[in-house]
């Protein structure tokens, strides 16, 4: 059975899986600074024995200390971008601006579901990303992701702190008594009332379009995960993609 490594380089963490056959298996996820500072932390983990390599990356400063690093790896390694992006056709006007994740997260989608659809990925930047079934990628939307929001608060602001998102949060009310619960409210309340929002909106949009349900997948990285009624979870929908790009690409 044939094997091929997928990496996804984001803006915060990179992660590394092997599929063999469709089984996606030993996933290693690195914040990626330290792979800028570190490079062996996952070069160590590509071994020719496990197959090619498709990737993908957003962060142009961790990608050079990759390919610095695999310079003897004598195996075919593959970038999906939107100059190779397999089978999927791109109605967006300026398609370099697509970032690479949410190209293979597109490619993903649009081999195997149904469209149309809507791509949200949780990572750094919360994304919405529309595929359709002739037009394929159409465009999408930016919002920050929820660490930026807490990340904005305290940058833009004198007094209030510096808080990283937990990986979980009790919420026994609807406003804080202390400031940190106060901004942490703010979020695990307020985000998901945000992409809430945004999914009705593109909802009513794309299905007068279409005149049909439209699929949601969310996927990526973020500790608040999302739980909405309808949408797929498709938790490495990107390595899927890297996966299906490298075999176009045969």
């Amino acid at each position: 059975m044939s094997q091929i490594q997928c990496l996804d380089i984001g803006n915060t963490s990179t992660k590394l899986g092997i599929f063999q056959g469709e089984k996606l298996s030993d996933i290693i996820v690195v914040e990626t600074t330290k792979l800028i500072k570190d490079p062996n932390s996952i070069l160590s983990k590509i071994k020719e024995e496990n197959g090619p390599l498709s990737y993908c990356s957003v962060v142009p400063k961790a990608e050079d200390s990759l390919l610095n690093g695999l310079t003897n790896f004598a195996g075919c390694i593959h970038s999906v971008s939107s100059d190779s992006r397999a089978n999927l056709p791109v109605s967006y006007p300026t398609p370099n601006e697509i970032g690479a994740d949410r190209i293979a997260n597109a490619i993903a989608v649009f081999n195997t579901l149904t469209l149309p659809a809507v791509v949200i990925d949780q990572g750094t930047a919360t994304t919405f990303d529309i595929v359709t079934p002739n037009s394929g990628y159409e465009g999408g939307v930016i919002l920050p992701g929820p660490q930026g929001f807490l990340d904005y608060l305290s940058h833009a602001t004198a007094l209030l702190p510096q808080i990283s998102l937990p990986k979980s949060f009790v919420i026994s009310s609807s406003y804080g008594k202390s400031t940190k619960d106060a901004m942490l409210i703010g979020v695990f309340l307020g985000y998901n009332q945000m992409i809430q929002g945004m999914i009705e909106k593109l909802n009513f949009e794309l299905s007068e379009r279409f005149n049909q349900r439209i699929k949601f997948v969310i996927t990526g990285g973020s500790p608040l995960k999302l739980d909405l009624d309808g949408c797929i979870q498709r938790e490495n929908l990107t390595l899927e993609g890297l996966k299906i790009a490298f075999e176009f690409n045969l």
